[in-house]
């Protein structure tokens, strides 16, 4: 347990701190008034009070926030500490993010005393929870938990999940967002593993992006990196007929739904079909109060193009993974070219879905919703390969349980296997399954190993099946280095295979073949 000695802000950026009383933590941005708050990874800067005390001993006669600390905090000494550990104050809660910092001019202190302990001993968080903060608050510390820190995680941050699969560091695991590690277990993402991954994967450096998930090799180590972007949200501007229709759709196909609209009658209406996010506001306004998300899927169908037209030119102002506008050919090149004529960019103005939704002949408000929300689902799925982290799965992860948990994950797919890679089911002790991975046979099998794991059954040696093996279809399991297969991040990778031959003998209407991989939670 530690306890907050001093608040410190600056209202301008470059002035020193000054100590205040107290003060509001906001969530995903730090102290209220404070020049440094802003959604980024630096929300908020903590010192250690035993390190200031310290340097004070040297002759430094330094002040509260002189190091340009936000909260100077006794009792912990935050370098020794992981990323990713969570510190409450009061309702408040703060995760680290970054340990230390590089100092690019030095401050009067250094100049002074010839050293500055921030660089070295100051740490930096973001608000995962707000709240009043006041002198004298206990300070408790949380463990570090990397499914904590992907469900409360910034959806407009590029982020993923890297796990070494075989290779030295078998069993490794971190979580990367904007090129930064967040949280990992294990001493193997250090240096340039980091960059080399971001490089490769998500094109944080120079590339292209991949949105999908994939197996990778770094020299000696083969590592899954499954893409983190949790469930779409459709927001929808405009409350009528087709809106009605296209909610119900999307509830099926799990998206968050937003409804944006103007005329309380109509968003009432909307209400009353569950829709628990329903905005009764100016279009422009209300845009400007959705979440930069890269998983925002945008549709216009207002009640007149002059709306549509005030909406995109908001969106195209934000991130957004789909933008799509009900009308006509004719209205559709009528708005485009006022677009264009408004100095939006072509390339912006080509992402727009219009005429929107697949070409299915639709003709009444149902079947408009089907093809739209079948066009919303293609570009969903193209985009990220239908294998991102599923928040369902998160959320189930995230939560304090006493019971045995295994996570199963599709890295390696071949042939007509109904689920892609990155797919996810959780099996329990208890009999319970969150998710599917494709349901059948090789789902049984997968489900049937992971009871055995908890009724401790060894792991088998590597198998291998001949095409003539009458046994060849039963999964078979990779050997590894590892004495125990269950110590909990330990990998265990199984090869669940079911030819056409066979598919179609046991009248399944898919074959091919998966490797997933086990992982005791």
């Amino acid at each position: 347990m530690g306890k907050l000695i001093a608040i410190n802000i600056s209202r301008e950026r470059g002035t020193e701190k000054k100590q205040i009383p107290q003060v509001r933590l906001i969530k995903n941005y730090g102290l209220d008034g404070d020049a440094h708050a802003g959604r980024w990874h630096r929300q908020v800067s903590l010192l250690s009070y035993e390190k200031i005390e310290e340097f004070r001993k040297k002759g430094a006669k330094v002040e509260n926030g002189a190091f340009g600390e936000n909260l100077i905090i006794s009792g912990f000494d935050f370098r020794s500490l992981p990323l990713g550990t969570r510190f409450k104050i009061g309702d408040a809660v703060l995760e680290m993010t970054q340990i230390g910092k590089e100092c690019h001019s030095h401050c009067k202190i250094y100049e002074r005393m010839g050293e500055c302990i921030m660089p070295k001993e100051g740490v930096f968080a973001v608000v995962i929870n707000g709240g009043m903060i006041n002198e004298g608050d206990e300070v408790k510390m949380l463990e570090t938990d990397m499914y904590l820190s992907i469900r409360d995680r910034d959806r407009a941050e590029k982020s993923f999940i890297a796990t070494v699969v075989s290779g030295e560091a078998t069993g490794q695991k971190a979580y990367i967002t904007d090129g930064r590690i967040r949280v990992s277990y294990g001493d193997y993402f250090a240096g340039d593993i980091v960059k080399k991954l971001c490089k490769t994967f998500c094109g944080i450096d120079d590339n292209g992006s991949n949105d999908g998930s994939s197996l990778i090799k770094i020299g000696d180590n083969t590592l899954f990196i499954q893409n983190i972007t949790g469930r779409p949200n459709l927001v929808i501007c405009g409350g009528g007929h087709v809106a009605e229709a296209l909610v119900k759709m999307a509830v099926l196909v799990d998206f968050d739904i937003t409804v944006i609209e103007d005329r309380p009658i109509f968003a009432q209406k909307i209400r009353s079909l569950g829709v628990g996010n329903v905005i009764c506001d100016d279009y422009v306004n209300a845009l400007k109060t959705i979440d930069k998300n890269r998983d925002n899927y945008f549709v216009c169908m207002t009640r007149g193009h002059r709306f549509d037209e005030q909406c995109i030119f908001e969106i195209f102002k934000i991130p957004y993974a789909y933008v799509g506008m009900m009308g006509s050919k004719r209205r559709s090149a009528m708005v485009r070219k006022d677009l264009k004529e408004h100095g939006i960019e072509i390339e912006k103005i080509n992402e727009l879905h219009s005429p929107i939704g697949l070409s299915i002949c639709a003709a009444t408000p149902q079947e408009i919703a089907l093809s739209v929300m079948s066009e919303i689902v293609y570009c969903k799925n193209k985009h990220c390969n239908n294998g991102s982290v599923d928040d369902n799965i998160i959320d189930e992860l995230a939560k304090q349980s006493d019971e045995q948990r295994i996570l199963c994950t599709i890295i390696r797919k071949s042939g007509s296997a109904p689920r892609n890679v990155g797919t996810q089911m959780i099996v329990t002790s208890d009999n319970r399954i969150i998710g599917t991975i494709g349901g059948g046979c090789a789902e049984a099998e997968i489900i049937t190993r992971c009871r055995d794991i908890f009724n401790g059954f060894a792991m088998p040696m590597q198998e291998t099946a001949s095409k003539n093996d009458e046994n060849k279809n039963r999964a078979v399991c990779q050997k590894d280095n590892f004495e125990n297969k269950h110590f909990i991040g330990r990998p265990e990778i199984m090869e669940v295979s079911m030819n056409t031959d066979d598919a179609e003998k046991e009248g399944m209407v898919c074959g091919g073949n998966i490797s997933v991989m086990l992982e005791r939670m």
